[in-house]
């Protein structure tokens, strides 16, 4: 009998379906562009939405979340090498961003938390970009995802620094002057010199007490002279109240009243200062003996201004306070003039690169919309001397802004309009613009304790 051997069948074990080629790397770059796409749309939302510092920065970690959530979702359905390790900055991001946009910590507790979130990001960049490398085996790991980490890096490294910066020069910065309790809370007040009448210094937007160090000695020479921190500025306490010229007038009489600084008073007003000014002076006629307004802010034409090209808020300045919290203002160089000294402009330069004071500038001009129409208000001055100073180029550059200017020194009977041959900035800060806002003073100040009209230039 004849046996037929068949041949026998060859098993093999069935074999995972391998990743169609560049699938991953494809869903990786899907996933980091949604993310990134997600975290810039909802910062800008909250922004142009006038959402405070922690909600925006809270909006763009949950649109990274979203990214790193997809990565981990998307490779373990559609290929066979699944990075599960994407969970982890999804969650510690998402979280983080929901607990800060729905607390919305201060700014004292954000500083406080920087000692904590700075080194946890760096640790966090660190470890998913070893899981990175062991697992993604991509293309998109060195063009994406490494690449993502060395900024996390960077942001929390530039976290820190500003941290251990703020603590430092907080604790370290002798506050010149006092502070004023002006019921809750206190303003910071510089007085210096001898003389009546005083004069009392409003600084513009991103300036401070400090900015006027050295017209302060010039002017205290012969005259008492006063300069102080807003509210959210320098060493004066934060607010929750608005940032308005009316906010900021009441704050002003309330800090003279209490001071015992008797008036009345000789205001200067430089740039967005002068519309500070001009409302005290409407709200409080009495309390003013006369007025220098430095290049100050056309309150007649708001599209002109920061508020007008951002739609009557602060919108992409909004940014600046998250900005700053991860160091990048300390890139900036400082705008400290040459005519502040070594001690008043190492006081700027501290205050300067915070996200306190990013936050206090976003506050101020998100409130523009209402300021321009109250510095309106002031319609006449009387005869109270007025001296108007601008620019010597400000009528080729800025028709608009030169009118403005003239119509400033029509408030008054007893005015002059004045053209400085500096800058903006200059008319404070450098020493050959500030000497010319010093002479405005002085011609103010004679002519009130004398009773005379204005000399003209």
């Amino acid at each position: 009998m004849t046996t037929t051997t068949l041949p026998e069948a060859h098993h093999q074990a069935p074999q995972a379906t391998s990743s169609a080629p560049g699938r991953l790397g494809r869903l990786t770059a899907l996933s980091f562009a949604i993310g990134a796409s997600s975290a810039l749309l909802l910062t800008l939302v909250a922004a142009f939405r006038g959402a405070p510092e922690p909600v925006i920065t809270g909006s763009g970690l949950i649109g990274f979340a979203l990214g790193w959530a997809l990565l981990a979702v998307l490779s373990s359905r559609r290929t066979d090498e699944p990075q599960r390790w994407a969970a982890v900055p999804a969650t510690v991001m998402g979280v983080t961003g929901i607990v800060l946009a729905a607390t919305a910590p201060d700014d004292a507790a954000l500083t406080t938390a920087g000692w904590v979130w700075a080194p946890a990001m760096l640790a966090l960049a660190a470890w998913t970009a070893v899981r990175a490398t062991r697992s993604l085996h991509s293309r998109a790991r060195a063009w994406l995802v490494l690449p993502t980490l060395v900024s996390l890096a960077l942001v929390s490294l530039g976290g820190l620094v500003q941290t251990v910066r703020v603590t430092s020069d907080s604790a370290s910065m002798p506050m010149p002057g006092r502070s004023v309790d002006i019921g809750g809370r206190t303003l910071h007040l510089h007085c210096s010199g001898t003389g009546a009448p005083t004069v009392v210094l409003e600084g513009g937007l991103g300036e401070m007490s400090s900015s006027w160090s050295g017209i302060a000695d010039d002017v205290s020479v012969t005259s008492r002279v006063c300069a102080y921190d807003r509210a959210g500025q320098g060493w004066s306490d934060d607010t929750e109240s608005s940032r308005d010229a009316l906010g900021i007038a009441a704050d002003l009489h309330a800090l003279l009243e209490r001071s015992g600084e008797p008036g009345p008073y000789v205001l200067v007003g430089h740039s967005s200062g002068g519309l500070y000014a001009m409302t005290y002076a409407a709200e409080h006629p009495d309390d003013v003996a006369g007025m220098v307004l430095l290049d100050a802010t056309n309150p007649y034409l708001l599209e002109a201004s920061l508020a007008g090209r951002a739609g009557g808020g602060s919108g992409p300045l909004a940014l600046l306070p998250s900005l700053a919290r991860m160091g990048l203002a300390q890139l900036m160089p400082s705008s400290a003039g040459t005519n502040l000294d070594a001690r008043a402009a190492d006081a700027f330069q501290a205050f300067e690169s915070t996200a306190r004071a990013a936050t206090n500038t976003v506050d101020e001009v998100s409130e523009y919309a209402r300021v321009f129409p109250q510095a309106r208000t002031l319609t006449t001055l009387g005869s109270r001397p007025l001296v108007v100073v601008t620019l010597a180029d400000k009528e080729a550059t800025d028709a608009a802004g030169y009118a403005a200017q003239q119509r400033f020194s029509e408030l008054s009977t007893n005015s002059a309009l004045r053209t400085a041959d500096t800058t903006h900035a200059g008319l404070v800060d450098d020493r050959h613009g500030a000497t010319f806002s010093v002479r405005a003073i002085a011609d103010v100040v004679e002519a009130v304790r004398a009773g005379t009209v204005l000399a003209q230039p």
